[in-house]
């Protein structure tokens, strides 16, 4: 990577991001770099986007486009990013990383025939930290969701625990 995406990315002192793994240039500008911790991407409109891979709760990669797309955990909005070179291997990197800060999922079938996810992942310093995932227009905390998504992360954490996963756990969801 050279120097300027380097320093624009705040990559040039490793032990903050973790050893670089992967990054591409983007088509107008900026870049977006794995590294072992997290994804870093500086837009091509300046903006810098720091999150690490537990944040993320996916991406799709479009050939034809050369779009890499981000899902995150917190948010309904997207992130496209129009790659203009695939020297690092960008998407398989995140699909990797992404799947590594997973430890265990469960689908929540929920009212009106919708599904929605729990998971435990691992969060940058390795402690677990509970997720919970709901469709578009459900809100986690109605009266008839809340029970369903804490039963099920409930569930998580019993069955994190019969394996000693969670040893170095968060507080629960």
């Amino acid at each position: 990577m050279p120097a300027e995406m380097l320093a624009a990315l705040e990559l040039t002192d490793a032990r903050s991001a973790g050893r670089l793994l992967a990054w591409s240039s983007l088509v107008g500008g900026g870049a977006a770099a794995a590294t072992i911790k997290e994804l870093r991407i500086l837009t091509p409109r300046g903006t810098k986007i720091f999150r690490p891979w537990a944040q993320v709760d996916h991406a799709v990669w479009e050939q034809e486009s050369r779009t890499l797309v981000v899902w995150w955990v917190d948010s309904r909005r997207t992130t496209p990013l129009e790659i203009l070179d695939d020297v690092g291997r960008l998407p398989e990197v995140i699909r990797e990383r992404v799947q590594a800060s997973v430890v265990l999922t469960a689908s929540v079938p929920l009212p009106n025939g919708r599904a929605g996810r729990v998971a435990l992942r691992r969060g940058p310093q390795g402690a677990l930290m509970a997720q919970a995932l709901v469709p578009p227009g459900v809100k986690e905390d109605a009266p008839d969701i809340a029970p369903l998504l804490a039963a099920a992360v409930e569930a998580l954490w019993s069955e994190a625990g019969d394996h000693g996963l969670n040893e170095t756990a968060v507080p629960k969801l």
